[in-house]
């Protein structure tokens, strides 16, 4: 059970299922659950270690775009006002160019820029382990400075309010307490799950790993950078998915600086944005037959 932030709601994932809850312009919450026909569900022989932890990601970016991109006209009522404007298709293209703006923007600043940067920073005659640490460096200082920017805005903080409801929601279904938003508040909002612990912790990996490639040409460094995340996601997976299941202090070490950052990336909600939370987990559970 995972979920993600979204405009004014939180989207909830399970295994057959995932449901969206938003806050409307009128206080009333729009929810729907839909199937998720995840790929693993469908080909189970696909369901192994270090090989699913690719295919639940990219699953989640799919996702997590689409439950954002839905929230954000429902939160404004635009869909509304597209529909009877005749703008819908128009809209669609602003959110693919936005998509294609933002995946040219990540490659820039997480992989072209730190692959550039670091060799010249340490001299390009020092060890290749110099050049991806400070490269890694780089690449986590540019991370974490994206996030502390990012929650200056006040939009954004509502999204990290929201984020943090989606964890508290979370912390009371796997501790079997009641979908209350009186129990909900009570919990904290970090979870060891978190997609942000998830990033830094492939990110430091990277660090590692990037140092067996050597130091061809920069598009080349740059190329196999790109081409090598995959194998790194899969295997952050694995750890956090074993940091999550094991009382094992090394792999809770591990995770330590991923919760630490969520500091950043969450906000403590109030009641009405934890209701929010707790209706797509309800909607959720019920359709997963889970119950609460």
């Amino acid at each position: 059970m995972g979920g993600q932030a979204v405009i004014e709601g939180v989207m909830m994932r399970g295994r057959r299922f995932w449901a969206l809850a938003v806050r409307k312009p009128d206080g009333t919450i729009y929810s729907q659950v839909k199937p998720l026909r995840s790929f693993l569900v469908r080909h189970p022989s696909w369901d192994k270690p270090f090989g699913r932890g690719i295919f639940i990601l990219g699953e989640s970016l799919a996702l997590g775009w689409r439950a954002l991109s839905l929230s954000a006209d429902i939160a404004l009522e635009e869909e509304n006002q597209n529909r009877a404007s005749g703008r819908k298709a128009f809209g669609t293209i602003e959110k693919a160019f936005s998509l294609i703006v933002a995946i040219l923007l990540a490659v820039g600043l997480f992989i072209a820029l730190p692959t550039w940067l670091g060799p010249l920073l340490v001299g390009r005659s020092s060890p290749v382990w110099a050049w991806n640490l400070v490269e890694g460096g780089i690449r986590i200082a540019i991370f974490i400075a994206y996030l502390a920017l990012v929650s200056l805005s006040k939009e954004m903080r509502r999204v990290f309010e929201y984020h943090g409801a989606e964890h508290q929601s979370i912390h009371v279904w796997e501790k079997g307490e009641p979908l209350e938003p009186d129990a909900a508040l009570r919990e904290g909002t970090e979870h060891i799950r978190c997609g942000t612990a998830f990033i830094l912790l492939v990110l430091v990996l990277t660090v590692l790993v990037y140092s067996f490639l050597g130091r061809p040409a920069l598009w080349l460094r740059i190329l196999e950078r790109l081409a090598i995340i995959p194998l790194i996601a899969g295997v952050s997976y694995e750890i956090m998915r074993l940091a999550d299941r094991r009382r094992s202090r090394l792999l809770k070490v591990i995770v330590v600086p991923g919760l630490a950052l969520q500091k950043l990336t969450t906000r403590r909600p109030d009641r009405e944005q934890a209701e929010v939370a707790l209706t797509a987990l309800r909607l959720l559970l019920a359709e997963e037959g889970r119950g609460e």
